[in-house]
This record gives C-alpha cells, structure tokens and sequence, in this order.
C-alpha cells in the first residue's frame, strides 16, 4: 500500500555467453508518503471523535459536548442530552443511542434513532412537567404548569415511520391572552407515520380538546375545538399554523 514502482538495471547471461541487459522491478516503500497519510488519518479522525455538538443541532441552539455525547438547552430550562453507541451504530446504518430530556420536575430517557429530519424514539418512558411543551412548541399562545407522562414505541417525531406514543396530564394550570385556566386531567394519543407526526389530545369524557400535527416540513398545525377552547385561555375553535 502506498508503494510505486521503480526499475533498476540487471543482467543475466544465457547459454550462448551473452550477456543480455533486462530491467528488474523493486518495490520501494516511500515512507514519507505513509507517516503523512497516517498523520492526515489521525487528524481526520480527532475531528470526527470530537466535532462539536452544534454540529447535531446546528447553531441556533446552545449546546456543550460532541455529536457523540452532547445536551443542548431547551428554554425554558430543560435540557436533551444524548449518548450515541457506535455498535448499535453500525447494525442500524444510522446514528443510534440513548436520549435523556431533564429539567424542573423532568425526567424522561429512551432509546433513539436519528433518520434524515426525524427523531425515532424506539422506546421512551418518564415523567415531566407540562412548561416542556412550551419548550418543544415555543410558538403555542398559551403555556401550561402541571405534571404528565410519556411512553412511546417507534415514534418518529417529524414523520418517517410508523409508532405510537401516550400522554397523560394531571390537573394543571394554563396562561394565556391574560387569562388563566385549570383544564382536568388529560389524556393523549401519540402517531407517527411517513409523512409527521400527530397528536391527539382529550379531556376526562373523552372528549377530543385539540389536534396538533407536526410534519416534515417542521410545521406545526393546531386545531382547537370548541371544547378545548373552554379550557385553554386565550384560545377559540380554530385551526392555527405555527412555524
């Protein structure tokens, strides 16, 4: 590897007593070559096990770490954190590890799978506080304080494959357009499938209070009903688009 040919002059003397001239080929090592390609690999290679975490989430988010074991800020004051396995890696041609989401009453871990512009969360479980969606959707026109949990199996967050997820809240307080209200416990199914990601939220009767839909496209579409409209403030029956 890494070798080039050269020639040198040789002879040899055949049955008549001639000596005949022929070029003998010897290969010669250019060891200059080899120490400069090892010193590029090694370079090449610190780059990769150590570029920096805004490399997975780009510069609009503050982040700490590498792409391989890195947080990055969600306000208002949470944090997703991610540790990728390499072996797990490779059978899976495609990033792949382990996920964790903290902060204030949070505590949620599962196991992901990073696809082009979507989140699979192969599994993931936890408990946390209702500010997070504020964190996840800063565009909404309300936020929310309370507790909920999550499960999820396969959920692609941003379309691309097909899983489900639950959400479940206590009674909390939500505050909004300068109204405040306290919606019951609420209950929510998770979807995933090629195209985004939808949830579908109701209340104690099983009463549908609001559709969001997240897509590909990174935007998100919002209906409220009339019912959920009575318990989210500032809000009437309507179908909103938030970018």
């Amino acid at each position: 590897m890494f070798g080039v040919w050269r020639t040198r002059d040789g002879d040899r003397l055949h049955g008549d007593g001639a000596f005949q001239f022929e070029r003998l080929y010897v290969r010669v090592a250019p060891w200059r070559v080899i120490l400069i390609a090892s010193a590029v690999g090694a370079y090449l290679l610190g780059l990769l096990l150590y570029l920096p975490a805004e490399a997975a989430v780009g510069k609009t988010r503050e982040a700490v770490g590498t792409v391989w074991k890195g947080e990055t800020a969600l306000e208002p004051g949470f944090a997703l954190g991610w540790v990728v396995h390499p072996l797990r890696s490779i059978g899976s041609l495609a990033p792949a590890g382990a996920v964790t989401v903290r902060g204030p009453d949070t505590a949620i871990t599962g196991d992901a799978l990073w696809r082009s512009n979507a989140l699979v969360l192969r599994q993931a479980a936890g408990a946390g506080s209702l500010r997070l969606i504020s964190a996840l959707a800063p565009g909404l026109p309300f936020a929310c304080d309370g507790e909920m949990t999550l499960t999820a199996t396969d959920l692609a967050i941003g379309g691309g494959r097909t899983g489900g997820g639950r959400l479940g809240t206590g009674p909390a307080t939500c505050a909004g357009a300068g109204l405040v209200t306290t919606p019951p416990a609420m209950s929510g199914d998770l979807t995933s499938d090629v195209e985004g990601t939808s949830l579908t939220l109701k209340g104690p009767d099983n009463g549908e209070l609001a559709r969001a839909r997240l897509g590909r496209d990174k935007v998100v579409s919002l209906t409220i009903t009339p019912a959920g409209a009575a318990v989210l403030p500032g809000l009437t029956a309507t179908t909103l688009e938030i970018r």
